[in-house]
């Protein structure tokens, strides 16, 4: 297991939003192929089911053999005790990589943060860095979080694909060709739902700002009289973003109800083709149950298919927000080196501010009031390195 949150997050690449979501999932390589191989033996397992049943129903049942029911039982009862352990390792595996992809994150932007100091709200709104570690960094996680399940939804497919060719090549081709189809059917879906989710969390770190902005200056606004007037924009704003996130609630009650819909529509077919060819006597009995089974659990790698295409979306636009964090540069390029101060110091050594003549002693515990408030915050962005002390000093009266 490893340990949150991570001593070092890493750098990452922020080249753009899809090589962002492959840095992370480097980073966590060992957990994506452990989810990635439980998720494939969970839901194998369950593709394996239906197939087994026929068998005990064609040569125990119907072939009144009892020796067959019991030996196709006992398969029964061991591919179901396989399954279950495979879905508890799964399952662990997915949380894992969920909460590792997110806490990176978190810590990316959580170091970019300290990083910018106080220049922070001078290059971007505060607004987006707080919708960004409020909420995109677990999107982010998200994507990690389905990867085991969309790759069990992949193989099962094709297990179930190769069973159905071997026991009727027209129902196996109607599923080769039926379920990419279906998935597809989902795609024109996802584009519209990526640019209003982009849309609507810009909107979101606008109304941020704004609030934030409101809160800072509350006693200006209630010297002037301005309460009113910053009120009716933050309703306005909140307004505009409900009316987003109505638009951004649209399609992605469209693509729920496709996940259901879509499934749905496909069992009913394969299991009628089935019973067609039953009743003609191409089909056993036994067979017949197995493609009612498949029929009914391909809705489980179909619903899977779409939740991971939607997530995957959700994480692409919540990594761009991401990325656009990180690319900002702080205004002192090196802290560590800044322009006038000494090396940083491998042992505690006094703490001195040239402009100021501020001098406290190694150890101290020391308070500082300004008269001028802006003085103080920019004494706290020289001792902290955030600015340059001597180009800072340059321009304020001594």
């Amino acid at each position: 297991m490893r340990t949150l949150p991570l001593a070092d997050p890493g750098t990452p690449d922020l080249r753009s939003a899809g090589r962002y979501l492959w840095w992370v999932g480097r980073g966590q390589l060992r957990t994506l192929l452990g989810g990635l191989l439980f998720g494939v033996v969970w839901m194998s397992g369950q593709a394996l089911v239906p197939a087994l049943l026929g068998r005990a129903i064609d040569t125990g049942v119907a072939g009144r053999n009892t020796s067959a029911l019991v030996g196709w039982s006992l398969a029964l009862l061991g591919v179901g005790l396989v399954q279950a352990a495979a879905g508890v390792l799964r399952h662990r595996f997915a949380v894992s990589n969920w909460l590792i992809a997110t806490f990176r994150t978190q810590q990316l932007v959580s170091r970019q943060t300290a990083l910018l100091g106080s220049s922070l709200p001078t290059q971007i709104p505060t607004g987006d860095v707080v919708s960004v570690t409020a909420a995109d960094v677990f999107r982010v996680g998200g994507a990690f979080d389905v990867s085991a399940r969309a790759a069990g939804a992949v193989v099962s497919f094709l297990v179930v694909a190769v069973i159905l060719l071997r026991s009727s090549t027209f129902l196996g081709l109607v599923v080769l060709l039926g379920v990419p189809l279906l998935t597809l059917g989902v795609a024109p879906l996802l584009r519209p739902l990526k640019r209003r989710q982009t849309e609507q969390r810009r909107m979101v770190g606008q109304l941020t700002t704004l609030g934030a902005d409101t809160v800072a200056g509350l006693r200006v606004l209630r010297g002037i009289g301005g309460e009113d007037t910053f009120l009716d924009r933050f309703r306005a704003t909140s307004q505009q973003v409900r009316a987003a996130g109505v638009r951004v609630a649209r399609v992605q009650a469209l693509l729920d109800a496709a996940q259901v819909l879509l499934p749905g529509i496909f069992v009913v077919l394969v299991t009628w083709l089935g019973a067609r060819l039953a009743v003609s006597g191409k089909l056993s009995v036994g067979q017949l149950v197995a493609f009612y089974g498949y029929a009914a659990f391909l809705v489980t790698p179909l619903r899977t298919a779409t939740e991971a295409a939607d997530k995957l979306t959700t994480a692409v636009v919540s990594a761009s927000r991401v990325i656009a964090v990180l690319r900002v540069r702080p205004l002192l390029a090196d802290p560590a080196a800044a322009s006038g101060s000494m090396p940083v110091p491998a042992t505690p050594a006094d703490l001195v501010d040239p402009t100021s003549g501020l001098h406290v002693t190694a150890g101290s515990l020391v308070g500082v009031a300004c008269a001028v408030p802006e003085e103080s915050e920019r004494l706290a962005d020289r001792l902290g390195r955030y600015v340059d002390a001597r180009q800072d000093g340059a321009g304020q009266s001594q």
